[in-house]
């Protein structure tokens, strides 16, 4: 009978939804313990080749990975393993308690609805705070901003940063470049990329997974390992300190066509099939049947694609000398060499420039919030 009452237990236990997340949590955690085990093992090895002569920095550097991360790896050990056990027992004695009574059902729910509103509002206040620790910084005197105590409000509200900001540096043209490049990089990037998803997920031809793969395996290769070869060709074409250097580099993005491809697929070929019986051509299909029904998915990707456009930053340093060609990432970057010196840095006024670079792309992303999010799940579906 006791056998029989501990299957039923673990049967209702490996039932709920948790089971699974905290039984491997508590495997993670006996990896970091047996990775701390030979960490000590091999710290107490190595502690016995310890002469008196041996300062700490040389003590330090004898211990292997393990043995200097032992410590840290203790403590993963207990954070997932004590996790996990609390978690196992609430499922075994708690849970059974709060499903024996409806009252307790409900005010469970309660309680956890409002453990999770708690939860999201602490994370969105971690998320925010940056944003207001620059906007309120851009108000604040230089001495305050450089003060050992940081202060979340203004002792002395400073309204001159921003216009000082506009003379120091040309932002308008910042502002046009960087319009400019995002512009044509998001057009060409999402006709591009209608045009190779839809081969990807509609089209039927020899090799057509093998060069899905190949476009992939370009999301795993960063612009840092590219950008030296596409340097020198920028250089050698004369598109130094210009557009097409700024743009060409970025016309196709491989993000664009994973994300748009997995959203095709999941249209039915019905609906082509239809628009073909009524005269339409590909192209047609694509602009009156595809995109109407993957409009959350081509705007999300087009958003993303601006705020990329608008943030980058390593490929306009390298290309670009002078503030003709600048965009407003480096030029924020270029603001700090406008002041006569570092005695006199105005900290404030680069939070402000900083406000200014974001301002658009915050608007955009609060008033196309909902597309994004519906993209995105759309995206994931298929």
């Amino acid at each position: 009978m006791s056998n029989e009452r501990k299957v039923s237990h673990l049967t209702r236990m490996s039932m709920h939804g948790w089971f699974d997340i905290l039984v491997r949590a508590i495997c993670i955690g006996l990896v970091f313990g047996l990775i701390a085990l030979v960490g000590q093992i091999s710290y107490v090895r190595t502690a016995a080749t310890y002469t008196a002569e041996m300062g700490e920095y040389e003590r330090t550097q004898a211990l292997n990975w393990f043995a200097r991360n032992r410590g840290f790896m203790v403590t993963l050990f207990a954070g997932f393993v004590g996790f996990g056990a609390i978690g196992l027992l609430l499922i075994r004695f708690v849970s059974p308690v709060i499903a024996s009574d409806v009252q307790r059902q409900v005010k469970m729910r309660k309680m956890a609805g409002i453990a999770q509103n708690v939860g999201a509002t602490v994370v969105a206040l971690i998320m925010i705070f940056p944003l207001y620790w620059m906007i309120i910084s851009s108000f604040k005197h230089t001495d305050e901003l450089l003060a050992p105590t940081p202060t979340l409000w203004p002792e002395t509200w400073v309204f001159d940063t921003y216009p000082n900001v506009l003379k120091r540096a040309p932002f308008g043209r910042y502002f046009y470049n960087t319009i400019y490049t995002t512009f044509f990089q998001v057009v060409f990037q999402l006709g591009i990329g209608v045009m190779a998803a839809y081969g990807f997920s509609k089209g039927e031809f020899k090799g057509k997974n093998v060069l899905f793969i190949v476009v992939l395996g370009a999301l795993m290769v960063p612009l840092q390992v590219t950008f030296v070869p596409i340097y020198v060709l920028i250089s050698k074409l004369g598109w130094m300190n210009s557009f097409p250097g700024l743009i060409i580099p970025h016309l196709v993005s491989a993000y664009f066509i994973f994300m748009l491809r997995q959203n095709f697929m999941s249209v039915d070929n019905s609906y082509l099939e239809a628009g073909m019986l009524d005269g339409m051509g590909r192209i047609q299909s694509i602009v009156y049947v595809l995109c109407p029904m993957c409009k959350p998915t081509l705007i999300t990707v087009s958003i993303i694609t601006f705020i990329n456009g608008w943030n980058s930053y390593f490929w306009p340093k390298m290309i670009t000398t002078s503030d003709f060609r600048r965009t407003i990432a480096v030029g924020i970057n270029h603001i700090r060499q406008t002041f006569a010196g570092l005695e006199v840095q105005n900290y404030n006024e680069i939070m402000a420039a900083a406000v200014l670079a974001i301002m658009p792309i915050v608007a955009l992303f609060l008033i196309l919030q909902k597309y994004i999010m519906t993209g995105l799940s759309k995206a994931s579906m298929k």
